[in-house]
């Protein structure tokens, strides 16, 4: 689970999503025969430099190319595609209809207004699949998460403080004050899925996985810091519930951050090996185990089932963002029963499944980022609801974060089932997967993180 300082910026009133909701205005829905793949008409998609959406950029400039019709380009001339959809390619489609590969696309097709849909995939894409569930869940998830594979990690340990404030700003001066009451767990996070540093231990596993596979691909990247991860895949994190307990791994990290170069290497070498297919595998196949997403996963699609549904596309997608935001579901029977009670007295969406999406969002709240959370778990239930269903609070705090919709952004459905398969426990990895066993550290990472960072204020600074 990640958030990030750019993610709470976000939180500013977007006047002209909000308007364009309450006047009604919306992109036309795509022709029967011509479904939405991708819909970034209202707000760009993050989708990821990797991801079968950015190659679907790269084979969208070729055909502009060969057509004539290069420019404004979707891809820069030598530059790698971005993964983020928007204005560009919105208007790439657009002078794509002019070419002879994409006349077939449908006179009433959604492409008109620029959409990426399934005849303008396959004209560019030829033979290559659609984008999957799972491509599309994803690219909902890092439009929400933000950083991308390729992108620096960022630090979490005075999460809260404000850049602006001379006394929060620069943690190596005297009278530093830290505040984190939004993610104190964290620690550092990478990469499109979250990983962290510190309780899911994510990073350590990964770099250890690649680092098996590699070890001079980690090695080179970490450069003079190498010598420090295996006591860094090791490091004991456990401490209470809140977090705000100094353990050996907080102290390390913290040394590291404090540290100018040792923090610019750690953020460098991330930034670099987020370029690498065997680390991107590696993220890949953790995030895929049952300690991670499959027992949450199984969980989800088991409650569902108790509550008489099966789960769909769009409460896929739902399951992937809450597990990567906030964790699995409520397993109790109290808290299940409330949302029986809560479904019962949900009358207006088209769906049962969206009835429980938009329960499970108001009786489980994320504890530190209730407004993120919110924000996020309306994407997945708003187009289930008429008009006026939903609440002012659900309306504004979706329209002034990352406003994406599960079924008009990335063409989910209601009506199309999803099953789950078996996951593979962490001890698949192999007999020496690394414990969090260790408390070594060096005298002057012992000593270097200062008091209040090990153990900051949980209130968000009030200036």
């Amino acid at each position: 689970m990640r958030t990030t300082a750019r993610a709470g910026a976000r939180l500013i009133c977007n006047a002209a999503i909000l308007l364009t909701l309450a006047l009604g205005a919306a992109v036309q829905p795509a022709a029967a025969d011509d479904p939405v793949v991708l819909n970034a008409n209202r707000y760009d998609v993050l989708a990821g430099r990797y991801s079968v959406f950015a190659r679907f950029q790269a084979g969208l400039q070729r055909l502009l190319d060969d057509c004539g019709k290069p420019v404004p380009p979707v891809v820069k001339r030598g530059a790698d595609p971005s993964g983020r959809i928007g204005r560009e390619t919105r208007q790439g489609i657009l002078r794509a209809l002019e070419c002879d590969a994409l006349k077939g696309v449908p006179a009433d097709s959604a492409a008109r207004q620029g959409v990426l849909t399934e005849a303008v995939w396959r004209a560019v894409m030829g033979g290559q699949p659609l984008p999957t569930i799972r491509d599309r869940a994803a690219a909902l998830v890092l439009s929400f998460e933000g950083t991308d594979f390729g992108d620096p990690p960022e630090w979490n340990l005075c999460q809260d403080n404000k850049p602006s404030a001379p006394h929060q700003s620069n943690r190596r001066a005297p009278g530093f004050v830290c505040y984190n009451g939004s993610d104190p767990c964290s620690l550092l996070t990478w990469g499109p899925r979250g990983a962290t540093a510190g309780a899911g231990r994510e990073i350590q596993f990964i770099l250890w996985m690649t680092w098996k596979e590699d070890p001079s691909l980690v090695e080179k990247a970490f450069g003079p810091e190498a010598v420090h991860l295996q006591r860094f895949f090791r490091l004991r994190g456990e401490g209470d519930k809140s977090c705000y307990v100094a353990t050996p791994l907080k102290r390390f990290l913290c040394a590291v951050w404090m540290d100018p170069a040792r923090s610019r290497r750690w953020e460098t070498a991330l930034e670099q090996l987020g370029h690498e297919p065997r680390v991107r595998e590696a993220y890949a196949r953790l995030y895929a185990l049952e300690e991670f997403d499959g027992d949450k996963l199984r969980a989800f699609f088991a409650l569902w089932h108790r509550l008489g549904l099966t789960p769909n596309e769009v409460d896929y997608a739902f399951f992937l963002d809450r597990i990567t935001h906030l964790g699995g579901p409520p397993r109790s029977d109290t808290a299940i029963e409330a949302v029986k009670t809560c479904v019962g007295q949900e009358h207006r969406a088209i769906s049962k499944n969206a009835r429980v999406r938009r329960c499970i969002a108001r009786l489980q709240p994320h504890t530190t980022q209730p407004e993120l959370r919110l924000a996020r778990d309306v994407a997945y239930y708003l187009d289930a609801y008429p008009a006026g269903a939903l609440s002012e609070d659900e309306i504004t705090t979706w329209g002034s974060y990352v406003p994406l919709s599960a079924i008009d952004t990335l063409g989910l459905s209601e009506a199309k089932p999803v099953t789950t398969g078996q996951a593979l426990p962490l001890a698949s990895l192999g007999p020496d997967v690394p414990l969090a066993d260790s408390s070594h550290l060096t005298p002057e990472e012992a000593r270097l993180c200062p008091p209040s960072v090990l153990t900051p204020l949980s209130r968000k600074p009030s200036h």
